[in-house]
């Protein structure tokens, strides 16, 4: 993985430092004093939550406390809530295996009782990371997916939001960064519905993270400070030097050393107020790297060491070759060659002994497997012996039985494969037909604008000739003539400007002269004014695609873009397109009034079909996600090679 995902922090660890947080102690007091149980269950809900992040150990022992009354009463809610804190307590303590068994266990009982729909969601984030901690990020993103359908069902803004950082979160460990974005965005759109929620600044550093991996700098720039901004007001000291780090890593990659060892400095300082050994190694372990770079190998070697000495002291082993690697590098600049031939054979004993360690664990799991397989093997062979005098007797009628069954099947398998084929030549046909179609309106969009261009504009620019050369021929009585004249003439003028635009619209130059993202930019500068502004960014598109998908995008795009002018009344409209090895995505977001998916759906108008039978065409993919009074975006993806 990529050093990137250093910063990246699960929604499980991500604290919010929250002003005025309430006390245990006087939670501990109010539960002492209260003898009913019921009255003692919202209470240590309350504990719970505050000792999440604090005090594993005395999490467990609320969640036991809450489990126990959770018996007495026969509450299966609140035994619920109580293995979730437990299961959570074990994925803070490193056994993430455990936690998801035990969510997964109370997220079948939560489905029957069908009565918690927050805390179903809770358990489904909570499985969720604990698949990630695992490297199980496919496994995982269909627990986040189920999340978001509950999020969505509960109309829950703050878990919708947290459902899509994950997704974004498991796309962005499975290195496909641009869907990551698109979920992440999607996050910030909820954000940017419900103020009160900007408090996460983990997601726009998540967004900082994805656009270093694709080189876009300026965005990692924008977003790594937007994150800065959002941390520091609701004093999230880790997000804060979180995206301290991020500014330094990506200022490095671009040979900014100097403002890289600041913003890497910032971080330090942050950590270590908040007592972050781990993250502090890391960082320590960048400026080493940095200060050798910018020939201050003497501070690089004091940092080293310093860095070296705080892991050793909390048992920080997963960072001792970002540390010896700097060290090296450090050690080789001031030319004391025999210090950094001793740290390299420190690093290379280092991989050995990592590779020795997780061997044996690796082989007897292997065994543990082999021996379990071989087991359930005797045991089968043992009933096999069992029914085998059974199948002896049976065995005849078993033969007649089998040959009629061959012949039925024999014959359904003919009748499957000539509907198959039927299907088949029908879905060619289906096929041949669009594309006729899409040629024929692209054919007469050509004509039209040709002739609109050559016939009607050569026209009306030859009749303003005529106009203006007979107005200096004509003696005008008084000057309204002349004044009307001229309006006559203007409107003309006007007019063939408007053929003009249409005309280019209809057939972009851009798109045959150039490639789609030119010819996106093209249509965007034109449409773009004061009452609705067009944000255009592409990535990838720089080489010419096949001409029926230029067209097929354009035309969608184009017809996405109408559907805002007409009925969005939206100020702002960002249209993105990515090409990578995975094929093109492109989304289209306004800040419109939005629509009812279900009744948009029930409408069926033509624009919407449009758009459904070009992208199928190119066996694409189409999402729409609008709610009234919230905008739309439109997601769409072509899996073509480029």
């Amino acid at each position: 993985m990529k050093r990137i995902f250093l910063f990246i922090i699960p929604w499980s660890l991500i604290t919010l430092h929250a002003v005025g947080q309430v006390n245990t102690d006087s939670l501990r007091r109010v539960i002492s004093s209260r003898k009913d149980n019921q009255q003692k269950i919202p209470v240590l809900i309350n504990l719970c939550e505050q000792f999440r992040f604090a005090n594993p150990d005395s999490l467990l022992a609320a969640a036991r406390e809450l489990k126990q009354i959770g018996k007495q009463a026969n509450d299966v809610s609140v035994l619920s809530y109580a293995e979730y804190f437990i299961a959570m307590y074990y994925g803070l303590s490193g056994n993430s295996d455990t936690a998801y068994l035990i969510a997964i266990k109370n997220i079948e009982v939560m489905e029957k009782q069908n009565n918690n729909s927050l805390l179903l969601i809770k358990l489904y984030g909570l499985a969720g990371n604990c698949l990630m901690r695992m490297n199980r990020q496919k496994d995982a993103l269909q627990i986040f997916y189920s999340a978001l359908q509950k999020a969505e069902n509960a109309n829950d803004d703050e878990d919708e939001l947290k459902a899509f950082n994950n997704i974004g979160w498991a796309y962005m460990e499975l290195e496909q960064f641009q869907k990551a974005i698109v979920n992440f965005k999607k996050a910030l759109a909820v954000i940017s519905q419900n103020s009160d929620l900007d408090r996460y600044p983990t997601i726009y550093n998540n967004i900082a993270s994805c656009y270093g991996s694709l080189t876009a700098y300026d965005s990692v720039y924008q977003y790594a400070r937007t994150g800065i901004r959002v941390a520091e007001k609701v004093n999230d000291y880790a997000a804060l030097a979180n995206s301290y780090s991020i500014m330094g890593t990506f200022l490095s990659k671009q040979e900014h050393n100097e403002q890289a060892l600041d913003n890497f400095s910032k971080a330090v300082a942050i950590r270590e107020k908040t007592a972050d050994p781990f993250f502090i190694v890391s960082d320590l372990a960048e400026i080493a790297e940095l200060q050798s770079k910018t020939k201050n190998s003497s501070a690089g070697i004091e940092t080293g060491l310093k860095a070296l000495n705080i892991a050793i002291q909390n048992n920080i082993t997963a960072k001792l070759p970002l540390i010896y690697t700097a060290l090296a590098d450090n050690y080789e600049k001031t030319g004391n060659y025999s210090e950094a031939v001793a740290v390299y054979k420190k690093l290379n004993m280092l991989k050995d002994s990592l590779y020795t360690d997780a061997n044996p664990k690796a082989l007897a799991e292997i065994q543990t497997k082999y021996e379990t397989v071989k087991q359930e093997q005797k045991l089968q062979q043992q009933e096999n012996r069992m029914h085998l005098q059974n199948v002896l007797f049976l065995g005849i009628a078993g033969l007649l039985l089998l040959t009629g069954l061959l012949g039925y099947s024999q014959y359904k398998k003919n009748k499957l494969r000539k509907e198959a084929k039927q299907k088949t030549e029908l879905m060619i046909q289906q096929e041949m037909a669009v594309k006729a179609v899409m040629e024929a309106e692209e054919n007469e969009r050509q004509r039209i604008a040709k002739d609109l261009h050559d016939s009607v504009g050569q026209m009306m620019s030859a009749a303003k000739m005529n106009l203006s050369a007979f107005e200096s021929e004509i003696h005008f009585a008084n000057n309204e003539q002349r004044m009307s004249l001229q309006k006559i003439i203007e409107l003309i003028d006007e007019s063939c400007k408007e053929v003009r635009t249409v005309s280019h619209i209809m057939m972009p130059n851009a798109l045959l002269k150039n490639n789609l993202a030119s010819a996106i930019n093209d249509f965007a500068v034109k449409l773009s004014n004061k009452s609705l502004l067009v944000h255009v960014n592409t990535a990838g598109l720089n080489e010419r695609l096949d001409s029926n998908v230029e067209t097929v995008l354009y035309r969608v795009v184009q017809e996405c873009v109408n559907n805002v002018i007409k009925h969005a009344d939206a100020s702002t409209l960002d249209i993105s397109l990515f090409c990578d090895k995975e094929g093109i995505s492109a989304t289209i977001e306004d800040n419109g009034r939005g629509f009812d998916m279900a009744a948009g759906a029930q409408s069926g108008g033509i624009g919407l079909k449009n758009i459904l039978t070009r992208i199928g065409y190119l066996k694409g993919t189409v999402d729409f996600h609008s709610k009234p009074g919230q905008g739309t975006l439109v997601v769409l993806h072509i899996p073509i090679k480029v």
